[in-house]
């Protein structure tokens, strides 16, 4: 095994790691109550979002509509699902 090859291939790993870190990449997260209602909107069409409620680690939330129906967004890689229970 040779150990500077080793070496050499963590320290590429964390130095991806941090660059994507300080990029903002791969950290998803629910902003606020108007945001979740525009994600809910965007992923259903013809869905009019009136109010949400965000999860307090804010990867998901429970967002209402015009008509009544609730759309659950839940957190899938870096983005987001919307489904109807």
């Amino acid at each position: 095994m040779n150990w500077a090859l080793l070496a050499g291939s963590l320290a590429g790993v964390f130095a991806l790691a941090l660059i994507a870190k300080l990029l903002g990449l791969g950290g998803g997260q629910i902003a606020d109550a108007e945001e979740a209602m525009r994600i809910a909107e965007a992923e259903l069409p013809g869905f009019i979002a009136i109010s949400a409620e965000v999860a307090a680690d804010r990867q998901s939330a429970i967002v209402t509509g015009s008509d009544g129906a609730i759309v659950r967004l839940r957190r899938h890689g870096a983005q987001f699902v919307a489904e109807r229970p």
